[in-house]
């Protein structure tokens, strides 16, 4: 299932790291912390935006397919790897959570999957197999 550009996704972003900005000037803390603060957030912005949203960088995922074990990855630069599927995923017909874990590393890795950024049938299909896969 190929995973396509997702406005809903950059919208959710942009909301949430306006917000941080917003939260962040009101704060009683000195101009020059607000202005790093501020600067951190947006370049958090920039870069969710360049891998999740417009898939420009080398590790944006590209391709999500089910399989036996997991899930398989494939990245932009068309290297993949295969994943668990976490027990904390979250399928919802909104959104999913896919929350995956690599192979020998103890933290998960999470990515938000949103309707526009397949097509219906593969979404469905992507929902029904992680309900059944975790």
């Amino acid at each position: 299932m190929t995973i396509k550009f997702s406005s809903r996704l950059g919208l959710l972003l942009l909301f949430l790291h306006v917000t941080a900005v917003l939260i962040l000037s009101v704060t009683a803390v000195p101009l020059i912390f607000k202005v790093a603060s501020i600067l951190m957030v947006a370049s958090s912005l920039a870069y969710y935006l360049a891998r999740d949203v417009f898939m420009f960088l080398p590790a944006s995922w590209h391709d999500v397919l089910l399989e036996q074990k997991g899930v398989k990855v494939v990245t932009r630069d068309r290297s993949s790897f295969l994943a668990l599927v976490a027990n904390s995923t979250i399928v919802h017909p909104c959104c999913i959570v896919l929350r995956v874990g690599l192979g020998g590393r103890h933290l998960l890795v999470s990515r938000v999957v949103f309707p526009d950024s397949l097509s219906p049938g593969e979404f469905r299909k992507l929902c029904i197999g992680l309900k059944f896969a975790s």
